[in-house]
């Protein structure tokens, strides 16, 4: 099985450090959107793809899950999931991780789930239309998809510069080189190579709705209306980071 890049010691520990910060995308964009796009989770029963540490978890378990699961590839992120979530919660009767990629989604016991969300990962799936056919199988009917990914505007970077800046080294526009050509990016964080893939808005709409989705809400939040935040955030004043779909399985 493939091992995670998160499993790496300084990538761990430096994610761990931007999870902590309280004044980032994750706070500031990612944690705002994604829970607005909840349902009401009384009694629901949760799968979490890519859970990470389990901060998702545990605010479904806050919001009255009756159930939640986490899978993720990372078993330091695990293990972390694990021991917080223990704290307040019995493990196997409010909730239970599997240390698996998303795309053996069909091997863990669970099934039946009223809601599936996923924050920030979907754009490391290769075969997105294959992962939403087992997430699919693994809903209730009118179960509902939430999930988070990098905007197709920042997937699609191959190489060169990605901004174009005026004179005063300002950011002005954003480089679209490569937007339909779609497919593995590589990447690399804190000097770790990983990959990505890229696809469009168009393939990632069409994929869900082949899947039998029906999409209900799309957002691509910006902060271009909230000043407060533009000296620590300067980019996203100019083009969405990350992609939010909520989508509704038919049946």
């Amino acid at each position: 099985m493939k091992k995670s890049i998160y499993d790496t010691p300084i990538f761990f520990e430096r994610y761990q450090q931007l999870r902590e910060n309280p004044i980032s995308m994750n706070e500031v964009v990612e944690k705002p959107t994604m829970f607005s796009l909840l349902p009401d989770l009384t009694d629901k029963k949760v799968l979490d793809l890519g859970c990470g540490t389990g901060v998702h978890l545990a605010h479904y378990l806050e919001l009255g899950a009756s159930k939640v699961v986490g899978l993720d590839l990372s078993e330091l992120m695990l293990k972390q999931a694990e021991s917080d979530l223990a704290k307040n919660w019995q493990k196997s009767t409010a909730f239970s991780l599997h240390c698996l990629p998303m795309e053996q989604l069909n091997k863990i016991p669970e099934d039946n789930f009223d809601v599936v969300t996923s924050s920030f990962a979907f754009h490391y799936i290769e075969d997105f239309a294959d992962l939403l056919a087992k997430i699919s199988a693994k809903m209730t009917a009118c179960g509902t998809l939430i999930f988070s990914q990098e905007h197709p505007i920042v997937t699609c970077y191959k190489d060169g510069y990605r901004w174009e800046k005026n004179e005063q080294k300002q950011q002005v526009a954003y480089r679209l080189n490569y937007y339909r050509d779609e497919g593995e990016r590589d990447r690399s964080w804190f000097q770790q190579a990983f990959k990505t893939y890229h696809r469009t808005m168009a393939t990632i709409c069409n994929q869900l709705i082949q899947a039998g989705f029906e999409i209900v809400q799309v957002e691509e939040p910006m902060l271009a209306e909230q000043p407060q935040w533009h000296n620590e955030f300067k980019d996203l004043q100019h083009r969405p980071p990350l992609l939010f779909i909520k989508a509704i399985k038919k049946n």
